[in-house]
């Protein structure tokens, strides 16, 4: 005996179109609030009070709200398409991994209770951070991870719909992050000149010394922006519709702001943000040095050599007094001494101590949360996810970095590498992982290197022609 009529009728295949369409605009409505907010996540930032401890304000709002609409477009272009995007199908998965990690962790903190007890204590060194609750911390590490990745669903989103990401629409994204780095930097010039009151200080023996953080609480903060502001300008480059001359005082102010910040690792990252991609263009830089006419090379020569004068007049012992303290202020490089890398080497250390007991279950899933502040991204993605998590980070990193290099011309490649270079540096001892803006602007960079140097025979005509959605 067959069932009821309605439970076996096929659907009607001339309502299915129609059914997508309707849906095309509000998912085209999602992406493009997202990448907005995207833009203005730095702009968000410079209200509210600077403190150490993450708040709620409106740039945790428009992260919480960016992740949202990015994930709902997701899921309306799989409804539309009636298929999961192949490409980065493994990513997914990794990550829908590494949060029921989280979830098994959250459910074994009371079994844990032995062994997590070693952490609370008290006497520790400031570089450890504040003693962190197990399971805040376990819903804090679960919710960065959701924000902070939601953009790999946009990358989705971008294989399934690649006429909505052009050029022409991305550009006012990489302004609008430009407009932010400006406002930062102008704040942490303002900083400098005594205008606005520092929020970071850097503790000496003889003192404490003021750092310019921008709009944000930490010069790190204000590094991860600028160490992307950068790549965009040499990345955009000639797409981002700015003459020459404004590209280069742009690329100059985050430059000089970066060194002002005296976060050695962001004065590194961007070092080698600009080296490499100078060495990239260098033969084309100097073909084209080479025909410019005599009154051209000469007045430019003499206002190069002018404006350094002047800046070594006005600047030269503030730039004089913070480069020896880059220098001098790193603490022993000595990996036994418990000042290694300014008190990180301890941490490590006392990590690696406790992990020699951990239960089995705590090395394969992890312990949910940082106890302690691990200074390292890796270490951190193992304390937290355990080996199983690190091999999602590698799952992660891998397809992502397959999909988009298949896409791009060899310049592109140039910039994915240089991309993952640098991110790579800074997880040396910063956790880019965990920082929502960092990871969005990371993973949004594959789909500007898409969108600039596409590979003519594998991607879509729609990405370079425009259409609309």
């Amino acid at each position: 005996m067959s069932g009821p009529a309605s439970l076996r009728a096929e659907p009607d295949p001339t309502r299915i179109p129609e059914r997508r369409r309707r849906l095309e605009l509000p998912t085209w409505f999602l992406v493009a609030t997202a990448l907005a907010l995207i833009g203005l996540k730095p702009l968000f930032d410079i209200p509210g009070k600077k403190t150490a401890q993450d708040t709620v304000d409106l740039g945790f709002v428009a992260s919480t709200a960016g992740a949202v609409l990015m994930v709902a477009a997701f899921v309306l272009v799989v409804a539309m398409t009636r298929r999961l995007p192949g490409k980065v199908t493994p990513a997914l998965v990794a990550l829908l991994t590494l949060g029921l990690l989280s979830v098994v962790s959250l459910l074994a903190v009371p079994a844990r209770d032995a062994f997590i007890d070693q952490f609370a204590v008290t006497g520790l060194r400031d570089i450890f951070g504040p003693y962190v609750p197990p399971t805040r911390g376990t819903l804090t590490q679960a919710a960065q991870l959701a924000v902070g990745f939601a953009p790999i669903t946009l990358i989705a989103v971008m294989y399934a719909k690649p006429q909505w990401f052009t050029m022409d629409r991305i550009r006012w994204v990489l302004q609008l992050v430009l407009l932010g780095a400006v406002a930062h930097s102008a704040i942490a010039w303002l900083q400098v000149a005594g205008v606005v009151d520092y929020t970071f200080f850097f503790k000496l023996p003889g003192g404490n010394i003021g750092r310019a953080s921008g709009g944000y609480f930490h010069p790190a903060s204000l590094g991860r922006l600028l160490i992307f502001a950068v790549f965009i300008l040499y990345v955009a480059g000639d797409r981002m519709r700015l003459k020459p001359a404004f590209r280069f005082g742009l690329l100059a102010l985050m430059v000089g702001t970066t060194v002002v910040t005296t976060h050695r690792l962001t004065i590194l990252c961007v070092g080698i943000i600009v080296a490499a991609m100078e060495l990239r263009r260098l033969p084309a830089l100097l073909r084209w040095i080479r025909r410019l006419p005599l009154r051209v090379t000469a007045p430019a020569g003499l206002l190069l050599v002018a404006g350094l004068v002047v800046l070594l007049i006005r600047w030269g012992p503030f730039l004089w007094a913070r480069a020896r303290f880059l220098v001098t202020q790193i603490g022993s490089l000595n990996p036994d001494s418990k000042d290694f890398m300014r008190g990180r080497g301890e941490i490590w250390v006392e990590l690696s101590q406790a992990w020699r007991d951990a239960p089995l279950d705590v090395w394969l899933f992890g312990l949910g949360y940082e106890p302690w502040n691990s200074h390292s991204d890796p270490i951190r993605v193992f304390v937290v996810w355990g080996l199983l998590g690190l091999a999602c980070m590698a799952v992660i990193c891998t397809v992502l970095w397959r999909t988009t290099s298949e896409l791009l011309t060899f310049e592109g490649q140039w910039a994915l590498v240089v991309l993952y270079f640098t991110a790579a540096v800074f997880a040396v001892t910063q956790k880019p992982t965990s920082y929502s803006y960092f990871m969005w602007l990371f993973l949004f960079s594959h789909i500007l290197v898409v969108a600039v140097y596409p590979r003519e025979a594998l991607t879509s005509g729609a990405v370079r022609n425009g259409d609309n959605p």
